[in-house]
């Protein structure tokens, strides 16, 4: 059977027009395919016992119970600065030297006014035997017997005088020399080479190495609910030892800036902390709840409610929870948390319940 030129044309554009169609169709039927979310990339932290427990927890320092201020006893400029902080020194060391060109130059004086003195003395006692011969003799009066007695007794006055002025002027030369009274490390220098300093000014502080002490700041609402004898546990971000001790004082009075007040505790010596050292100081307070503390940046609210993301396989559930104190960037969190939950504390307002999330 022959197919016409005409026949063939409508064939082919049939066939055309079916091929659009199904590929048109194609494209409606990919584009109604719903795609898959890309997870948003969050910051997150985890709720730990340490956070949930009871204690409370402060930044402390380490100090240790006897801290001395150094000062010179003399007025003078600094030749030399003979220790730097952190350095050990000993008894009878010397720290810092002044210059002594005016202190030996007072001594020089102090010893020809000696000598001067002792000139004086030696005169008057030869007058006063002389003179006492005479009024033996009948040649001199009472009065001028007693005169030459008088110079006599003044002669040696000075002589007192001027051999004391010297030993000031010696002990002054000696205390050019500022030296440790006795073993210790100096933690702050005050004072550099080529500063004039007064009697008195700091210039040093010194701290023994044994009878450490931790040092931290309480807030106002928990001063009142701890007491001396209380105690508390330290550590270090170096070590995961925990050390008992307990405080022997506190402040009686809020410092004017920080309106906090400065507890001390005692712990035994222990290798793990050294003077200077940043620590944690964990106490029980008389009825405090358990909470924790964490960026306020983490909680965020749906309709009113407070409550913060936790991540559950990979998506995020919305968590109330029930907010206390707000503490510099952090909020107490009072109840809704529990040990091991995985929080988000950044990006919390482009989540919504159920969305994924990859952790950074």
């Amino acid at each position: 059977m022959k197919i016409s030129r005409k026949q063939y044309l409508c064939g082919f554009a049939a066939t055309v027009l079916f091929a659009v169609i199904a590929i048109f169709n194609l494209g409606i039927s990919r584009e109604q395919t719903p795609a898959q979310p890309l997870p948003l990339r969050v910051k997150t932290m985890t709720v730990s016992s340490d956070m949930l427990s009871s204690s409370l927890i402060f930044a402390g320092e380490i100090h240790s119970q006897f801290e001395t201020p150094l000062s010179f006893q003399v007025a003078g400029k600094i030749l030399e600065r003979h220790v730097e902080v952190g350095d050990r020194v000993t008894r009878g060391q010397v720290l810092i030297t002044l210059d002594k060109k005016d202190l030996e130059q007072s001594i020089r004086n102090a010893s020809a006014q000696v000598k001067h003195a002792k000139s004086a003395l030696d005169l008057a006692q030869k007058n006063l035997d002389r003179y006492k011969k005479l009024l033996s003799a009948g040649a001199v009066s009472k009065l001028a017997y007693d005169q030459s007695q008088h110079e006599y007794k003044s002669a040696l006055s000075s002589l007192e005088q001027a051999n004391a002025n010297y030993e000031e002027c010696r002990n002054q030369l000696n205390y050019a020399e500022l030296k440790a009274d006795k073993d210790g490390i100096i933690i702050q220098t005050h004072a550099d080479p080529g500063q004039v300093v007064n009697t008195g000014t700091t210039v040093l502080t010194m701290a023994v190495h044994y009878n450490l002490q931790a040092q931290f700041n309480v807030p106002e609402q928990t001063v009142s609910k701890i007491k001396t004898g209380d105690a508390v546990k330290i550590s270090s971000n170096y070590s995961t030892d925990e050390i008992e001790g307990k405080i022997f004082e506190i402040s009686p009075i809020a410092d004017e800036k920080t309106h906090t007040f400065r507890v001390k505790a005692s712990f035994e010596d222990n290798s793990n902390l050294k003077l200077g050292m940043t620590v944690r100081v964990a106490l029980v307070a008389a009825g405090s709840d358990t909470s924790s503390f964490i960026p306020r940046c983490a909680v965020t609210a749906i309709n009113g409610e407070s409550g913060v993301y936790a991540v559950e396989n990979s998506k995020v559930v919305f968590r109330k929870v029930s907010l206390g104190r707000l503490k510099e960037n952090q909020v107490e969190i009072k109840s809704g948390l529990n040990t091991g939950d995985v929080i988000v504390i950044a990006g919390t307002q482009r989540l919504h319940d159920g969305q994924l999330v990859e952790i950074m």
